[in-house]
């Protein structure tokens, strides 16, 4: 069940109105699975069958008060004093047996099996509240100001640390509208913008600071018995908070020639602290990880948004939009200071997420130079042999180690991206090209396929044999974790892709008044038509490498839609 419902309230205040939303979203998912004995996946054993159902329910309701007046002809004022509350429910129950009497009963009568060897259930719950404050001014249309303070608190987080103020700041000038700027003709608009604000991150498992426990069974008398206990799972951490960013923005509006040209140009500062991130822990402590409230992260860049009409005439036109975005992320400070944490692979002034890794340099070949090379580090405990990856050997002594042979090698988020969309318009057809793009990320590509003793299916790439020793993976083989065989290599994801191909037409109005219709179009479209790419495997973007699996999600998909548009 989804619903939205709200409720509108003016008052004889002049200016003063309410408004209630309420949404809702309630859905039940029954799943039944039934296998006979005489199935393959049985073998003619004993029949399975499961049954399982998940509830779900979430309600968002806001209730806000606004006041707009102007004061004369110089003065405008609005205030809007919001609260509201959220909730989100998860219910599970599930039960499984074997053995059942007859097939013709199959899940629905789970007590006729001879063995119930599966009974779960499931809880999970959170909510958030919130009280927020904006005051807008507005001087002569030139002068903007927004003030602006949010409370907000998270049942996630620690007794004592779920309620946070967020602040916030901005002002805007209109130079254009100056007295000074009457004189410049080519100019439409000119804005500049400064601003500040804190925004919150609580996004962690509801019960994360209780710790959490696991089911475990004892077995005594010699094997015998069994019984049920518990045991620690997740470590609790009673001092986990919000994580906190604050933002500074600094920006232009503009617009040339009749606003033949226009966009804007924002440059910001994030700086992030209390980071909710998951840590390792030494391992004596029972635990392997904790999330925590770590460090300061940093993150600065440009983003810029430029719309064109590039040619504009009765029948044709032609409109370009391009949005750019570019930004540096690095870790400011970690949870011991100014100090790198490699077992998380975090380290001071890079991003978070970046590789640590040994670098390939190439692949070893059956040559005289190779094998002599070969020779010196198999008498220090490797077992390198030609077709398999070489690894760059920092400082030189023949030993590839994780201590001293590991590096930096790139981050997995895109440091550039781009969406270019142009518009032509030639009577009643539009088409449209839209093309998107990423730069400077990179990914590891686990070449698994024909790695490992199983019969998969196989996919084709360019592996290393002695007749093909310029290939870009090493040979086939057995997939094993000894340095140089099993070692991925890391990929760059930067790709362009033709995301959106579109061609409408739209009926004449002479010929729609005819039939009692306001507007018609016909279009057909497709998405995702092709992507130029150096990466391997399935998809760039989601990050699927070549592999037997999706293990990086699902790819984007290409489709195609033919559709008819009516407005009566």
């Amino acid at each position: 069940f989804l619903g939205s419902y709200f409720l509108d309230v003016t008052f004889p205040i002049k200016g003063l109105t309410f408004r209630s939303n309420l949404g809702i979203d309630a859905r039940t998912q029954q799943d039944y699975e039934f296998y006979s004995a005489a199935t393959t996946e049985r073998q003619f054993g004993s029949s399975y069958a499961k049954s399982s159902m998940t509830k779900y329910s979430m309600f968002t309701w806001e209730n806000f008060f606004t006041y707009k007046r102007d004061f004369g002809t110089k003065h405008s004022l609005g205030v809007t004093l919001l609260q509201s509350v959220q909730q989100d429910l998860r219910e599970s129950l599930n039960a499984s047996a074997e053995d059942i009497s007859a097939d013709v009963l199959k899940y629905y009568d789970l007590g006729a099996g001879s063995i119930i060897d599966g009974i779960g259930s499931g809880y999970r719950k959170w909510t958030m509240a919130s009280f927020m404050g904006r005051v807008n001014y507005n001087y002569l249309g030139r002068y903007l100001l927004t003030v602006s303070a949010r409370y907000d608190g998270s049942s996630r987080l620690a007794d004592g640390h779920k309620w946070v103020l967020f602040p916030s700041a901005a002002l805007a000038w209109r130079i254009s509208d100056e007295k000074f700027m009457k004189n410049i003709k080519w100019l439409d608009n000119l804005k500049l913008r400064v601003g500040y604000g804190k925004t919150g991150n609580s996004s962690v498992d509801p019960y994360q600071t209780r710790g959490t426990l696991s089911k475990v069974y004892y077995v005594y008398n010699n094997g015998k018995d069994e019984v049920l206990g518990y045991a620690p799972k997740k470590m609790a951490n009673k001092l986990l908070t919000w994580e906190t960013t604050e933002q500074y923005n600094l920006g232009l509006d503009f617009g040339f020639l009749k606003n033949r040209i226009y966009g804007s140009i924002d440059l910001y500062l994030q700086k992030t602290y209390d980071l909710l991130l998951e840590r390792q822990l030494p391992v004596v402590s029972g635990f392997s990880n904790i999330v925590s409230n770590i460090g300061r992260t940093q993150n600065k860049g440009i983003e810029i948004s430029l719309n064109t009409r590039n040619v504009v005439t009765k029948n044709f036109e032609w409109t370009t939009d391009l949005t750019f975005t570019a930004g540096r992320e690095e870790i400011v400070e970690l949870y011991n200071g100014k100090v790198d944490d490699i077992g998380n692979s975090w380290f001071i002034g890079e991003a978070l997420g970046v590789y640590y890794d040994y670098k390939k340099i190439g692949i070893w070949q059956d040559s005289p130079e190779d094998l002599a090379e070969i020779e010196k580090y198999n008498k220090n405990g490797h077992k390198f042999a030609p077709g398999m990856i070489k690894l760059l050997d920092i400082d030189g002594d023949h030993k590839i180690t994780a201590d001293n042979d590991r590096m930096i090698l790139g981050q997995k988020r895109p440091k550039h991206i781009f969406n270019l969309s142009n518009t032509f318009v030639y009577k009643g057809f539009d088409l449209n090209i839209v093309l998107y793009g990423t730069l400077g990320g990179m990914l590891r590509n686990a070449v698994r396929v024909n790695h490992q003793s199983y019969r998969n299916n196989s996919v084709k790439f360019d592996y290393w044999t002695p007749e093909n020793p310029d290939a870009r993976y090493r040979q086939l083989g057995f997939y094993t974790n000894s340095l140089g065989s099993g070692f991925s290599p890391y990929i760059s994801r930067s790709f362009v892709r033709l995301q959106e191909l579109s061609l409408a037409y739209n009926l004449p109005k002479k010929f729609l008044s005819k039939i009692h219709v306001n507007r018609a179009k016909v279009f057909i479209s497709a998405s995702n038509l092709f992507t130029i790419t150096g990466w391997d495997g399935w998809d760039p973007e989601a990050g699927q490498g070549i592999s037997y699996d999706l293990d990086g999600g699902y790819p984007t998909m290409k489709s195609y839609t033919l559709g008819l548009n009516f407005e009566f």
